[in-house]
């Protein structure tokens, strides 16, 4: 099993979550998160609008899933189409880790029978 982290702006959400639907990914979870990486921090407007100044993170979502192996490609790729068709800079990033075991609560099952 495999847990896919997709790191991603706001906007790009609901059409990377449509994609995993898609595909047929059931289980997933969002959820917003703060951040500092490469890309430029945002200028924030103060409370009456005449203040400026450089947030001091990104907001981004996390968009996490855990997967089958065989998914796994298959996952990365829809992704990649989705984005590679816009001109976009600093869209995000996905991260995948192995995941050595896993229960669901209510039935006792264990590994990918868990999930």
């Amino acid at each position: 099993m495999k847990k896919i982290e997709i790191h991603t702006k706001n906007e790009y959400m609901k059409p990377i979550l449509d994609t995993l639907e898609r595909i047929g990914v059931g289980g997933i979870t969002v959820e917003q998160v703060r951040g500092k990486g490469q890309s430029d921090l945002p200028l924030v407007r103060g409370l009456r609008g005449s203040a400026k100044f450089v947030a001091v993170f990104n907001s981004r979502n996390l968009i996490y899933t855990i997967v089958n192996d065989d998914k796994v490609e298959n996952i990365v790729k829809a992704i990649l189409d989705l984005v590679q068709n816009k001109d976009i800079e600093a869209f995000g990033k996905i991260f995948i880790t192995n995941v050595e075991d896993a229960v669901d609560l209510s039935t006792g099952k264990r590994g990918a029978d868990a999930i």
